[in-house]
């Protein structure tokens, strides 16, 4: 396998991995979303430990600077999950997924405020091809008498709005700590501070659940915290922008894939509408993300030299789904 090749393999195998989790939560009976997540997280962090033992990078974990804003990523992450895991049990993984990549939608809204990225013509069309896409997705099938107050759909599509909120802050704080923290590095610590603050769920889960659940609940946790986001974060490092950003999108396309064929939870229309809006608004962001750095580029190598050279980094999603 070539070198150029394998990091294009990597990504794939990590998106068909995040795409199972809808597999998962369907086969998880009587426990709550804060005790899977707990769990998930406890089995995927002891992986990720062996992983870097076994490479010799233990090291790499140690506290640098900006450790507020490592506390921070934590705190949005586990908010992440638990409504994006909500939104999966009240409208299934392919709506679910859909809603949590509303996310450019809030990156084009708050990375001007929080990072002094300037809005441009494309992150304004991709906040309205974002918005239609929500639109359609939200739109229930059987009429919107399904939207009323209380409903599950409702709940659904609030947690997944959510999902997609708390995405872009976890996405924006990857972004603020890239420099100082590599991607493993960063998923170590938000899982690390995920499990304080979800620990009180894991001690609310009766131990005869607990055994039932525990061989899906390994497996949960080492291939989507684990192996998954192991694959991830080597894939993306080694494509530029561009690429990483649009392999991302896999992730709900087999999401969706496998909620289909696997679990037969059908797809209404809307959604398959929604889903090429709001794909087609990441795409958008994905090619300005890859503008922005190539003129960065060419500006730092009009300062520093003609010799010298930046390699583009990839503008990453979330390491663990």
């Amino acid at each position: 396998m070539t070198d150029t090749f394998k990091p294009h393999l990597e990504l794939l195998v990590a998106c068909v991995i995040y795409g199972t989790v809808g597999l998962y939560m369907e086969q998880l009976e009587d426990m709550s979303i804060g005790s899977i997540i707990f769990y998930r997280i406890l089995f995927g962090l002891t992986a990720l430990l062996f992983y870097l033992a076994v490479t010799g990078n233990l090291g790499q974990l140690a506290l640098k600077r900006k450790k507020k804003y490592l506390l921070l990523l934590g705190v949005l992450y586990v908010l992440q999950m638990f409504s994006y895991y909500s939104a999966i049990r009240y409208l299934g993984a392919s709506s679910a997924v859909l809603l949590l990549y509303t996310d450019p939608i809030y990156l084009t809204i708050l990375a001007p405020l929080l990072l002094g990225e300037k809005n441009t013509g494309k992150t304004i069309f991709a906040l309205f091809l974002g918005l239609i896409g929500v639109f359609y997705i939200t739109r229930p099938e059987g009429g919107f008498e399904q939207l009323e107050f209380g409903s599950s759909y409702l709940k659904g599509v609030l947690f997944g709005l959510t999902g997609g909120l708390f995405s872009s802050g976890v996405i924006i704080s990857v972004r603020y700590l890239r420099n100082e923290y590599n991607g493993l590095t960063q998923l170590f610590w938000q899982s690390t501070i995920s499990l304080f603050f979800l620990s009180p769920f894991a001690v609310s889960v009766p131990r005869n659940v607990l055994t039932a659940n525990l061989p899906v609940l390994i497996l949960f946790g080492v291939l989507i915290t684990g192996i998954g986001a192991v694959f991830y974060i080597r894939g993306v490092t080694g494509v530029n922008a561009i690429t990483g950003s649009l392999f991302a999108l896999l992730e709900p396309v087999s999401c969706i894939f496998f909620d289909y064929t696997i679990l037969g939870n059908p797809i209404h229309s809307g959604m398959l509408t929604g889903c090429v809006f709001i794909l087609a608004a990441a795409i958008v962001i994905s090619l300005d993300d890859s503008f922005s750095l190539k003129k960065l580029f060419f500006r730092n190598k009009t300062v520093l030299g003609k010799n010298t050279s930046i390699r583009k980094k990839p503008i990453i999603r979330a390491p663990d789904k």
